[in-house]
């Protein structure tokens, strides 16, 4: 700094003979200098990269099965190397951090690592796919009728749980419809014994579940009594 403050003092004489020209100059070095002082004062170095910690944005996001989204940093050293701790849920490409969510619903922790050794870390957390079926409702009037229903949508594609229960909890029916799943069907059989007409009608409510992913949907299911 004393370097610096004898080169002002001692080219004084130099730039007031110079006139307006030379004023303009000094008034340029004298900026430049402030600017780079401050710099210095705040840690940071003008003429290099930077060396600050390094962030990423956003630090949490959701994103929707086989969805992409790009992270970006915030402060560091270049260049820059991502990774992802489980590539099932999703995998990052390593140069640019462009996430690519997979067919499975969790979270995972997304880390950067900068050109000096600094690492930050994210977490993305992909969303299960909802179940959809062809119906919302099902109706059966004959004793051991069969229905079967679709789903639509099924986020895993490695198989589906289905369980039945009756919405009447003080109903003297107790027999339960059969379930049978695949992987896109429901299968439900009525009971070889209708309820009777003082049993009335019964309403069940059939819950889906995806084995891959754990997401539940559900769908009701009405079995008519005799009219005895």
């Amino acid at each position: 700094m004393d370097y610096m403050f004898n080169f002002f003092k001692n080219s004084k004489e130099q730039f007031k003979n110079k006139g307006k020209e030379g004023i303009l100059i000094l008034l340029l070095i004298v900026g430049v200098f402030v600017a780079c002082q401050g710099a210095q004062d705040d840690g940071n170095n003008p003429f290099g990269p930077s060396t600050s910690a390094v962030r990423i944005i956003p630090s949490t996001v959701n994103v929707a099965q086989a969805g992409n989204l790009t992270f970006t940093t915030l402060g560091g050293t270049t260049p820059f190397a991502w990774s992802s701790a489980n590539l099932a849920i999703g995998t990052i490409v390593v140069g640019t951090g462009v996430f690519t969510a997979g067919a499975i619903a969790g979270s995972v922790t997304i880390t950067v690592v900068d050109a000096v050794g600094d690492t930050a870390t994210a977490t993305a957390t992909v969303l299960p796919l909802a179940l959809g079926f062809n119906v919302v409702a099902v109706t059966q009037a004959a004793a051991a009728g069969v229905d079967t229903v679709t789903i639509n949508a099924n986020g895993s594609a490695t198989g589906l749980t289905a369980t039945v229960a009756n919405n009447a909890s003080g109903t003297t029916f107790t027999t339960l419809p059969t379930l049978v799943t695949t992987t896109t069907t429901v299968a439900i059989t009525a009971p070889a014994t209708l309820p009777n007409g003082t049993q009335g009608d019964q309403a069940y409510t059939v819950t889906v579940t995806d084995n891959g992913n754990n997401n539940t949907a559900s769908f009701s299911y009405t079995l008519q009594n005799d009219g005895t």
